[in-house]
């Protein structure tokens, strides 16, 4: 009698007994935005995630509530990514892909008492990321994080629900990159051009008006302003046209007779802007400047709605 017992006891033992352990990467998986515009950087928040910030458990671990934790304590030498130029972008982690969750620098915090984890130890634990508006430089962007990773768990249960041993870990640490490109970008404002009605070619009036453009902080960049739909094939004039007439005109930089072009020194660099010269805001725009005519050696044309279409570009 005593003999059947026993044995009942020890299958009892045997059927509810899970084994399980968790370690940790010296390497978390990394955190990568990608290549992402400036502007998007600027103007709206960005988020990624890493599947896996360095803690890995055997699956069948038994958690029991109230008792068991999984704690991870992150720190860096920075603020935020830190890119070539010293700009930095700041941004913030999240236990889980809400906001509901952060995670503050320095403070260990415990997913299991969040309520992130189920009923077993998690497989692994991922972290969320999410930038804040940041007017940064082009470039490659890093930040180093080091998590430090606590835990404590029931790792099997006999009868009555009494845990037949613990898996823990203490001052365990892995690093996780956080990561983000930056590219170069402007946004533009280019108006079109209207010379308005007349009877003769001399009788149109100049058209004085301005670009504005937007860039990367800190960017060098020219623009160009393409020949047209209809360029003369010598001597480079622009051309509206009506039907088959064409209406010579052109379109010259600042309050001059210098051609805007789109080729070598007929393209007009961030220094030159009539307002706010030099490298680009990020958060200001550049005006440049410029005057159109209908060139007054050219015979007058049939009457007709003449147009061109003129390609405006920026280059880094």
């Amino acid at each position: 009698m005593k003999c059947a017992i026993g044995l009942g006891l020890l299958c009892c033992l045997a059927a509810f007994e899970a084994k399980a352990g968790c370690t940790v990467a010296g390497v978390a998986s990394p955190a990568s935005y990608g290549p992402i515009s400036s502007t998007l950087v600027r103007t709206a928040a960005q988020s990624t995630s890493s599947s896996n910030a360095g803690l890995t458990c055997t699956a069948g671990g038994i958690s029991l509530l109230g008792e068991a934790y999984f704690k991870a304590t992150i720190t860096s030498s920075n603020s935020g990514m830190v890119g070539p130029t010293g700009d930095v972008i700041a941004y913030t982690i999240y236990a889980s892909n809400s906001i509901a969750k952060p995670i503050t620098r320095g403070q260990a915090f415990d997913f299991s008492s969040n309520g992130l984890l189920g009923a077993t130890a998690p497989s692994m634990i991922p972290l969320y990321f999410t930038t804040a508006a940041n007017n940064v430089a082009a470039g490659v962007y890093t930040e180093t994080l080091n998590v430090r990773w606590d835990w404590s768990y029931c790792t099997g249960l006999g009868v009555l629900g009494i845990c037949l041993g613990y898996d823990t870990g203490s001052n365990k640490i892995s690093t996780l990159t956080v990561s983000m490109t930056v590219a170069n970008d402007c946004t533009i404002s280019a108006p079109s051009i209207s010379f308005g009605s007349a009877p003769v070619v001399s009788a149109f009036s100049t058209v004085s008006q301005t670009v504005s453009v937007n860039c990367t902080k800190g960017s060098a960049y020219t623009v160009g302003l393409g020949d047209g739909t209809h360029p003369v094939s010598v001597g480079g004039r622009r051309q509206m046209m009506s039907g088959g007439n064409y209406l010579a005109y052109d379109i010259f930089q600042s309050a001059g007779t210098t051609r805007w072009g789109s080729v070598g020194a007929a393209r007009r660099a961030s220094s030159t802007a009539e307002v706010n010269p030099g490298n680009g805001l990020g958060s200001g725009s550049q005006i440049f400047n410029y005057n159109a005519r209908i060139y007054t050696d050219q015979a007058t044309p049939p009457a007709g709605t003449y147009t061109d279409s003129v390609v405006l570009d920026v280059s880094f």
